[in-house]
């Protein structure tokens, strides 16, 4: 089952967040603020990280790239306000998707769904790969 970490300042947000993830049937969500990011995401691996990049001071940048480099093989998916990041620079971080602000939650659950396929694709190329490798070395010897 996909593991899936919301980082939200907003508790009301984020516990919605987490409800709407659980109720369509992910059971592993976990919802934090800024403060506990790099704690958890050194604790645990997961598939998905929703980053909502509306905080004080305007640091979402900084704070992407921690994400992204913490977390590497986790699609990442970004809550912005509009007009205030850049979309390639934030794909230079391995950003999935960026909803903008205001937002429905079910679209949140929609892109995130298709985030957590894609990663299940590229898990899955991934094992082949290593699969294929060690067949080459095989026959090699």
């Amino acid at each position: 089952m996909p593991r899936i970490l919301i980082v939200e300042e907003q508790e009301k947000i984020r516990k919605s967040l987490v409800r709407i993830f659980k109720k369509e049937g992910f059971g592993t969500c976990d919802g934090i603020g800024w403060e506990k990011v790099a704690e958890l995401c050194g604790k645990n691996v997961y598939d998905l990280i929703i980053v909502d990049l509306d905080v004080k001071p305007s640091d979402g940048y900084e704070r992407l790239q921690k994400v992204s480099f913490s977390s590497s093989n986790a699609e990442i998916v970004v809550i912005a306000p509009p007009n205030t990041y850049d979309t390639a620079r934030m794909n230079s971080y391995g950003v999935y998707d960026c909803i903008l602000k205001p937002f429905r939650l079910r679209d949140i659950v929609g892109i995130g769904t298709k985030a957590l396929e894609k990663k299940k694709l590229v898990d899955k190329v991934r094992n082949l790969e290593q699969i294929m490798d060690m067949n080459k070395m095989t026959l090699k010897n």
